[in-house]
């Protein structure tokens, strides 16, 4: 499965947006639903959800493979939400 993912992820950042695509298909239930859980309504958890997709997409080749794929994913999601929070509490 890691070497599958891994596979996925070089030929993403190689422009193959099948692999994109998969790679994306894979991580939004989790993002979405660990948005939600942070943020509390869907709305929110919709609207960072998709900016967490878009964040993942455009650091793709930042991923260096020394953790999981989904660990990866965990961290972004986690630190975007946090400061997505931050922003929401200081309007």
């Amino acid at each position: 499965m890691k070497n599958e993912i891994n596979g996925l992820v070089s030929l993403a950042v190689e422009g193959a947006s099948t692999a994109l695509e998969m790679l994306l298909v894979e991580v939004k239930d989790f993002v979405f639903n660990l948005s939600l859980r942070m943020l509390g309504t869907v709305h929110d958890a919709e609207d960072a959800a998709q900016e967490v997709l878009i964040k993942i997409m455009t650091n793709l080749s930042a991923f260096r493979k020394e953790a999981g794929f989904h660990t990866w994913v965990y961290r972004i999601t986690t630190n975007f939400l946090l400061d997505y929070k931050k922003s929401m509490f200081s309007k």
